[in-house]
């Protein structure tokens, strides 16, 4: 089982953080604002904004314990064949498994061969290819078999001997073409072969082994138009190299070794597009796992998606159909077994905008978004809750974002500070401004130190960053009744929000009032939220409490004076230091509750999927899902 390895807690925090109240924080009197108002401007917006598309894998579940050495394959439909080694003895098994939402359902582990290092790969048309190295340590002879994929089980054919060698993976094709990479057992030479299945008789027909590089730990992958990818490690260095190639009739034509990032132990899944995922470990003694996506242009990989951490392991393997990727990897525990997360192949930068025709006739309390918890405490310091900036966890598809600023025009946690309140202004301009058609929702709370002209100077430094953005309401009309067409009909908004009293008291066109559910006055709220954290580290008890909470929920204030206007899943746990490690279990585990999530017996859904490190619990791949769902 994977560990945490807790830092130790510095005791002069411990009082500071822990009276923190998340929702109860006292607001100043205001005086007065005079800044002078400003008329919107719709003019000289920026063009829609380009589509890329990426995967979230998040934080893994384990599925399979005491185990090592796991590869994985998927067809166009989410079926999905696993194989791994045992731990304690030279056997191999397999699972199968299949996409359901936003997780993977496995079946139970199968053994079906003696051997090791296994690998795999399925094809759309229920064909399993698959190899592995000897089970006898004095010999280093290469096997494979051919099965057939049924549902929940492999009928797999005879183990046939191919070759020497070390490390073989294996890929193939809907035409049923076979490309085979190993290592030698003697040197860091690597072979490849190609071959083809042979249907009736489960037997393959290969092609002449060929030597194309030095190097280890190799992985290949093939599609339907003969296009071949190869990725390695290099001899020493911890650098990764690719090669393109082509199948001809009875060998692979290579391009040339092109360096493409730092790391190990790398795999690679091709789509017949050219379109691919790859991922590896970080180099050395480090054991991050990390996914980029690309596409091959010629005999070189342009990189759309640069590297991007999802989980902590060793010798990830990838599987990709075009709307889904699949990685599967071995713990970083000597005792550990094999872990597996499946995301999204989806623009989620964009995600509003490819969803405004479900969701455009919607109101806020009928859509679902990602939330970030503390969003601007992203820096490196005690009181962290994200990683990532503004402008990227924009990219990644939060939209709403809990901001508390204090006097000095920084956003704060507790006793620690984090980034300026103009650094994070500017990060959602520029977001804004490379034209993204989205709904972005800037809740401004927890004001310490404010009176009346500390918040003029906070409203100044929003209406110069993001007037243009700035969504006015029709008047007479609650936020809560407008649809996402509404908000979205003249391009991308922001739309603010300001806890407390200040916004009442020098109130600004576009800056609106917000209050939580529980407040004493939320008939004063523009919008009303139900944001009620659960107070505890144990995942399970906040789990519990927060499902309790929304089965409960019937859209009115607590004093019942107010409409409540949307549901906040406070999925986050709170101690008082080390949130990166508490964080972990809660963001592996929602994209499985959220499959099972359904409207609450008084007809509400969560609106608002609330984290800390916000990609590492795929919130925007789930509140997709539920969006198509719900």
């Amino acid at each position: 089982m994977k560990k945490l390895n807790y830092f130790t807690a510095i005791l002069a925090f411990l009082a500071l953080f822990s009276s923190c109240d998340e929702n109860n924080m006292e607001i100043n009197d205001p005086s007065a604002d005079s800044q002078p108002t400003f008329s919107q401007s719709v003019a000289n917006l920026p063009a829609p904004s380009p589509t890329n598309k990426d995967i979230q894998f998040g934080l893994s579940t384990e599925f399979d314990g005491n185990s090592y050495q796991s590869d994985v394959g998927m067809d166009k439909n989410g079926n999905i064949v696993e194989v791994h080694q045992s731990r304690s003895s030279y056997t191999i098994w397999y699972h199968t498994g299949k996409i359901k939402g936003n997780h993977i359902e496995w079946s139970s582990s199968r053994k079906y061969d003696t051997g090791r290092v296994p690998s795999v790969d399925l094809n759309d048309n229920g064909t399993v290819v698959e190899v592995h190295k000897t089970s006898s340590i004095f010999t280093n002879s290469l096997w494979y078999r051919v099965g057939r994929f049924s549902g929940n089980s492999v009928q797999w054919g005879d183990s046939h001997k191919y070759d020497s060698g070390s490390d073989p993976v294996v890929s193939v094709n809907n035409s049923g073409d076979v490309v085979e990479v190993h290592k030698s057992q003697s040197n860091l030479g690597l072979w490849a072969r190609s071959g083809k299945v042979n249907t009736g008789n489960g037997t393959i027909s290969w092609n002449r082994n060929s030597k194309y590089d030095t190097g280890k730990n190799p992985s290949i992958a093939v599609n339907d138009n003969g296009l071949v990818v190869e990725v390695h490690e290099s001899e020493t260095k911890g650098t990764l190299y690719y090669h393109i190639g082509r199948l001809s009739s009875s060998d692979i034509s290579w391009g040339p070794s092109r360096f493409y990032q730092t790391g190990s132990s790398p795999s690679v899944a091709l789509l017949n597009d050219g379109t691919l995922v790859e991922t590896h470990r970080s180099e050395g003694l480090k054991n991050s796992l990390w996914r980029m996506v690309g596409k091959v242009n010629g005999d070189a990989i342009e990189w759309t998606s640069g590297s991007e951490y999802f989980d902590d392991g060793q010798n990830p393997s990838v599987a990709f159909n075009g709307e889904y990727a699949v990685q599967t990897h071995q713990s970083q525990d000597l005792a550990g077994g094999i872990w597996a997360s499946a995301g999204l192949f989806t623009d989620h930068g964009n995600w509003m905008r490819d969803l405004l025709p479900i969701i455009g006739g919607r109101t806020l309390g009928q859509v679902v978004m990602p939330g970030s918890h503390d969003a601007g405490m992203y820096e490196t310091s005690l009181g962290q809750t994200q990683d990532k900036n503004l402008y990227e966890q924009l990219k990644a598809g939060v939209r709403f974002f809990d901001l508390r600023p204090n006097a000095d025009m920084e956003i704060y946690h507790g006793p620690v500070t984090g980034p300026s309140v103009d650094a994070t202004l500017n990060d959602v301009r520029k977001f804004m401004d490379e034209g993204a058609q989205e709904l972005v929702i800037l809740k401004f709370s927890h004001f310490k130190d404010f009176n009346g002209n500390v918040y003029a100077n906070l409203k100044a430094k929003i209406k110069s960053a993001l007037s243009p953005y700035f969504f006015e309401k029709p008047t007479g009309a609650r936020l809560a009744d407008l649809t996402m067409n509404d908000f979205l009909e003249e391009g991308g908004k922001v739309l603010i929000l300001c806890d407390g009293n200040f916004s009442i008291d020098a109130p600004e066109t576009g800056i609106y009032t917000y209050r939580d559910w529980q407040s004493g006055d939320p008939q004063a709220g523009d919008l009303v939220v139900f944001d009620r954290y659960s107070n505890t580290t144990d995942y399970n008890a906040m789990k519990n409490d927060q499902l309790a909470k929304f089965r409960d929920y019937n859209g009115r204030s607590q004093n019942g004076k107010a409409d409540c206007d949307m549901f906040l899943l406070s999925w986050t746990l709170t101690p008082v230091t080390y949130v990166w490690g508490y964080s972990r279990p809660a963001n592996a585990n929602l994209a499985v509750e959220m499959d099972k999530i359904q409207p609450n017996a008084n007809g509400f859904i969560p609106n608002i999927l609330y984290t800390d490190f916000v990609q590492l619990s795929k919130a925007t791949d789930a509140s997709i899902l539920l969006n198509k769902r719900l």
